[in-house]
């Protein structure tokens, strides 16, 4: 079974989002930094993982170097400061890493996006089908897609996006670009 692309964007993308404000909390030398640090971490690997991609590894990698101080037997400073001092020079690293994972997915979601946009307007533009609010989104949606890969002329373009996502993939996509008002009745 194919794994969301879309899903794996998104949900990778929001937890890069999330990263400033926890170098804030680092900043501002909060204590509930170290811990929202690490659970980033164990989202990040999961979601790594649950993809079966690689940098998941790397991402543990970097877990392992914030916690080896509690395995040292040196006993100099403490180990809450000198697991901070770890995580905080490795944050870039996994920020990259993770940046590194999402990066050719990405660039996959942006090709079938501009994909999906043209079929989307060439199909509103020949008037083959038109919005109405009784049928709903989904339907549309379905039509839309139908006529895509019956087209001739479009089944190319309707295999290029097939080849980049599955077809819950695409039907989200067109989902996310379909504007109903280029369908309705001129």
């Amino acid at each position: 079974m194919l794994r969301s692309t879309h899903h794996l964007v998104h949900q990778l993308s929001d937890q890069l989002l999330l990263l400033p404000a926890i170098v804030r909390r680092f900043e501002r030398k909060s204590p509930a930094a170290m811990p929202e640090l690490m659970a980033w971490i164990d989202r990040c690997e999961d979601l790594l993982s649950g993809h079966r991609m690689v940098e998941a590894a790397q991402v543990a990698g970097f877990k392992a170097r914030i916690l080896a101080p509690a395995f040292d037997d040196d006993r100099r400073g403490t180990l809450r400061r000198r697991q901070q001092a770890i995580a905080i020079a490795l944050l870039h690293d996994l920020q990259e890493a993770i940046q590194l994972g999402l990066r050719p997915h990405a660039a996959k979601m942006q090709q079938a996006r501009d994909l999906a946009r043209q079929l989307l307007q060439i199909v509103a533009q020949s008037g083959a089908v038109r919005y109405d609010p009784a049928i709903g989104i989904e339907t549309m949606i379905d039509q839309v897609w139908a006529l895509c890969i019956a087209h001739e002329q479009l089944k190319p373009m309707a295999a290029q996006l097939r080849a980049l996502l599955s077809n819950d993939d695409i039907r989200l996509l067109m989902a996310e670009e379909i504007d109903p008002l280029d369908f309705l009745a001129a």
